[in-house]
């Protein structure tokens, strides 16, 4: 019972998925809720098969519809089945493909500035470097030696 089961549901699955209106839908008959309407459904009843067929009690078969049967259903809940496109965009699928790669900012320009200028966050561009510091724990380029400056 359990193999004929496996069968009916694997048809079943195939069938819902060759007909809905997303992009790996065949014929695009299903609206995107009876989709997620009849989802629901087959993996409630994937659930619940193992108790009303009566192979409840055989372990493999029964933990492999429970599991397919769980797991169907949260990929269910957590899918959007619908692509709503904000007003006044056009869908990926009109969109004319781009003639350039993606600019990137100017040379010599940054894009985004996390770090504040090099005299503190009031400087201006045109201010001068702070001076070097000089003493132990100063590392980095433009602040000097760690043994503060002594050769050794």
């Amino acid at each position: 019972m359990a193999t004929a089961a496996s069968i009916v549901f694997g048809i079943a699955f195939l069938v819902l998925a060759a007909t809905g209106s997303g992009p790996t839908g065949l014929a695009k008959q299903l609206s995107p809720p009876a989709h997620a309407l009849l989802d629901a459904v087959l993996a409630i009843l994937l659930i619940a098969a193992p108790f009303v067929l009566g192979f409840s009690s055989e372990a493999t078969p029964r933990n492999l519809f429970l599991v397919s049967g769980v797991v169907w259903l949260l990929v269910t809940i957590g899918s959007r089945y619908d692509r709503r496109v904000p007003a006044g965009a056009q869908p990926a699928a009109d969109r004319p493909a781009p003639s350039s790669p993606r600019s990137l900012p100017a040379q010599g320009t940054r894009a985004i500035d996390p770090a504040p200028p090099a005299g503190g966050p009031t400087a201006a561009a045109g201010d001068p470097k702070p001076e070097r510091a000089s003493g132990p724990g100063t590392v980095g380029p433009g602040y000097g030696p760690l043994d503060g400056g002594r050769k050794g």
